[in-house]
Parts: C-alpha cells; sequence; structure tokens
C-alpha cells in the first residue's frame, strides 16, 4: 500500500490552537462542541456574528449561525460545523446552519462521518498528487527531529521518521518509546527509518543520535502516534479525487505533516490558491521545526496581498 491520503479527525480541534491563525474569541461557557473553519480567502469577506462582524482569515473557526458575507470579487472556501465543504464567489452570502448539538466527542464523530459520507464515492476534483518533487535535505551540527512533527502522526502501513543530517555522518541510532513496554533501537543509514513493528492506535516517543564513541547527546524526545488500521483504509478512500487545498488542511489537522505539505506544494501552485496555500504550509513547516522555510512561504504571503 503506498503512502498516499491522510486522516480526517478533529479538524479544529487541533487547528484552531495553532495560535498565528486568527481565531474569534469564544468563551468558555458558550464554546460550541462542533466548530468549522475557514480554508481559503481571496479578498474582502467578512464574518457576522451576533451584532459584530470580522475579516476572514484562513484558520477563522466558524460556528453555528455565523453569516459569511463575500464581497464582489472576493472567495471563501472552507467548512461547516456540520461537516460540509462550502466554496462562495462574491457578492453573496451564506448563514451557518444551527443544529442539535450533543456532547464533544458524539459531535466529533458524526462530523467524520459525515465527511467520509461526502467524499467517498464520485471523484469531485483531481486525484492525488505526486509526492517526488519536495527535497527534504536539511544539515545541522546534532540531527534534530522534523517528521512526524511533535504530537503527530505516522501511517501504521508506513511509518517513517526524518531527521537532519549532521555533515560526515551517515549512520545514526534511533530509538522508539511505546507508553509501556521496551525501547526499540534500530540502525539507521541516511536521515530517515522506516519501522515494520510499531502497532496501529498506539502512541510513542523517539530520538535520534549519531552513531558516534562518545557522542555527548542522546537528542531530546518527541512524541507521535500509528494510525489505527480501519481509521486509515477509510480515509485513504476518503481523499481521493479531494482539492489539494482542503486535504492538505484536514492531513494537517491530523498530524500528518509531509502530506499535508505535499498537498500545500500542489495548491501553492494554482493561481486560485497560491496564497492561502503558501499560509497552510508555513504553519506545517514551522511545526516541522524548518522555520527558514516557514519564513519564505510567509514572504511571499505579503507580496501577494
Amino acid at each position: 500500500m503506498s503512502c498516499k491520503g491522510g486522516l480526517i479527525t478533529t479538524l479544529v480541534l487541533s487547528v484552531a490552537l495553532s495560535v498565528w491563525l486568527a481565531v474569534p474569541a469564544v468563551a468558555s461557557d458558550e464554546a460550541p462542541s462542533s466548530l468549522g473553519i475557514v480554508v481559503s480567502v481571496a479578498g474582502e469577506v467578512m464574518i457576522e456574528r451576533l451584532d459584530s462582524q470580522e475579516a476572514a482569515t484562513e484558520g477563522f473557526v466558524l460556528m453555528g449561525g455565523d453569516t459569511i458575507i463575500v464581497k464582489a470579487g472576493a472567495r471563501c472556501s472552507g467548512f461547516t460545523p456540520q461537516g460540509s465543504d462550502f466554496a462562495l464567489e462574491g457578492p453573496s452570502e451564506y448563514q451557518i446552519p444551527t443544529g442539535a448539538d450533543g456532547g464533544l466527542v458524539d459531535n466529533v464523530t458524526s462530523w467524520i462521518q459525515m465527511q467520509l459520507a461526502d467524499w467517498v464515492g464520485e471523484s469531485k476534483r483531481r486525484p492525488l498528487t505526486t509526492r517526488g518533487a519536495r527535497d527534504w535535505v536539511t544539515v545541522s551540527e546534532a540531527p534534530t527531529l522534523i517528521l512526524p512533527a511533535s504530537g503527530g502522526a505516522v501511517r501504521y502501513s508506513c511509518p517513517e521518521l526524518r531527521w537532519s543530517a549532521v555533515p560526515g555522518v551517515d549512520r545514526y541510532v534511533v530509538t522508539i518509546a511505546p507508553a509501556l513496554g521496551d525501547e526499540i533501537t534500530r540502525m539507521a543509514r541516511g536521515n530517515t527509518a522506516t519501522l515494520g513493528e510499531l502497532e496501529p492506535g498506539a502512541e510513542y516517543v523517539w530520538r535520534v543520535a549519531p552513531d558516534i564513541e562518545g557522542w555527548g547527546g542522546r537528542g531530546t524526545w518527541r512524541e507521535f502516534r500509528v494510525l489505527a488500521l480501519e481509521a486509515e483504509a477509510q480515509l485513504d478512500a476518503a481523499l481521493i479525487g479531494m482539492d489539494d487545498l482542503e486535504a492538505g488542511v484536514l492531513l494537517l489537522s491530523m498530524g500528518i505533516h509531509d502530506e499535508a505539505i505535499y498537498r500545500f506544494d500542489a495548491a501553492a501552485a494554482s493561481s486560485d490558491n497560491s496564497r492561502s496555500a503558501k499560509l497552510w504550509r508555513s504553519q506545517a513547516l514551522a511545526d516541522c521545526g524548518l522555520h527558514r522555510e516557514a519564513y519564505e512561504d510567509l514572504i511571499q504571503v505579503r507580496g501577494l496581498d
């Protein structure tokens, strides 16, 4: 099975925590149990909530009852709290539906089910983009963990780990530790490792050190999780034919940063989605510790504003 697609899950629960995104304040005693999100914005788009309006930005969290106001010549796309995607062109207005909300877990579960029911079936857009163009080569004085990002995820079918290369070093010691059980230690050539003994649905921490006698440090631990088999199979089917920008945001929300970045690469090549894709890609790159690349995206976005 190839490493394609990703996992659709609690989108706004993770994306909304990204401090660089503009998220409207919600009092804790009024916080809704299901939320939507703005994926792309071009031109003047406002979100009307109660008696106030605020400019929409990528990552803006949507609530039931909000009205999206798209001015002439502008565009906006995203997901409603009910799990439906929307794509608006101005001049237009769209009021986010309201509905009976249950507990948080119930709403997250139903949100995922609605996304799957909507996306599995006819291919609505275009196929998965290939992964061959990106250069992940990064060099540093000590190995720095890149993928998975802290708190991110890997596929059970292809659990790849990636770190920065140390000049002159071609062998590394990779240590993986489960929440319960013994550590796993493997030797790796180059700056990647694919491990076949990880358990689906399990959580781990890992670190890397050069295979050099007397090396002073063993590196810091970073946590990640492995996708469950059923979720990986379902959501591979769900991503078929999805728009690259939407798919990238969903992958990023689950912590599958490498596949999200490939999708953002493809979306950034589109004149319609270039600005939004680079903003999301900047977030994904920063999560991985690739801050120089993230900054380059932000500089380019400022040139498009």
